[in-house]
């Protein structure tokens, strides 16, 4: 696996690749950065060339200077994808990464062959109106004040724990340590990829062939809704990952890794 930069009309863009093949990118959720991909590029490199990047305001990327939108972050992912060269590509996306991925595969649906999204992605519009009502009244872990003491670490450290309650504290710990890094950044886009959520069925609009994958220990996780998904969805398939939550790539890499290189592998 090896590091890049390259130069963009917005700013510098970090990503790494790896392995030889059709281009699949990694598309990482907010706070989060390329780490999130770390166990799973290993297991697709051998078959595919696998970018993963970080996005603006995350990881090594630039910090931009105005709090950018679902589309803006789509706008720079596709002017990499264009300045590496290549026509086409499978795009897999966790969370704020599925939402950036889906943004992609229904506003260029040329771009994209193949897509794997998460289940954040399948929430109702009732739904996502309730997440963002809980947001106001207990806000994310970067929101949460600083305080002399310290508290504001332990309660964060609190919300990481419903972020992935099965997970040992050692898995737990490095997505812990990179959100809280999150707080130097300018911006934060969860609340940005929910109110983009919330104008459409965007899932409706996709015409590729689409893996669907749901943690069950997930906020967003629903087994009616991953069932619907499949007539929601032309070409679509679902799986389940048991005993993980929202930090599933850290928690279950080699199982997601073996899904998503079965799903790629395909013939369209």
């Amino acid at each position: 696996m090896k590091k890049h930069y390259i130069d963009l009309p917005s700013g510098q863009i970090h990503y790494v690749v790896a392995g030889q093949g059709q281009p699949v990118f990694l598309l990482h959720q907010s706070p989060m950065s390329i780490a999130e991909w770390d166990d799973i590029i290993p297991l697709l490199a051998d078959d595919f060339m696998v970018i993963a990047p970080d996005m603006p305001g995350h990881g090594q990327s630039y910090d931009p200077d105005y709090a950018m939108q679902v589309e803006d972050f789509a706008k720079v992912t596709l002017q990499l994808i264009e300045s590496l060269g290549f026509d086409k590509v499978m795009l897999v996306g966790n969370h704020s990464g599925a939402a950036l991925a889906t943004c992609i595969a229904t506003q260029s649906p040329e771009k994209v062959s193949k897509l794997i999204i998460s289940c954040e992605m399948l929430a109702s519009q009732s739904r996502i109106y309730e997440i963002m009502e809980a947001f106001k009244k207990k806000p994310i872990s970067r929101e949460i004040p600083m305080d002399d003491e310290g508290q504001f670490i332990a309660d964060a450290w609190k919300r990481f724990e419903m972020l992935a309650p099965t997970s040992p504290l050692e898995v737990r710990y490095k997505p812990f340590i990179i959100g809280q890094a999150g707080r130097l950044r300018p911006y934060d886009i969860h609340h940005c990829v929910l109110e983009w959520m919330a104008k459409a069925d965007w899932v409706s609009l996709i015409e590729c062939p689409t893996l669907v994958f749901a943690a069950e220990h997930d906020l967003f996780y629903s087994k009616d809704e991953l069932t619907r998904a499949l007539s929601r969805i032309k070409r679509c398939e679902v799986t389940t990952i048991a005993n993980a939550g929202a930090l599933n790539t850290f928690e279950k890499p080699q199982e997601i890794g073996e899904k998503f290189h079965a799903f790629l592998s395909k013939e369209l």
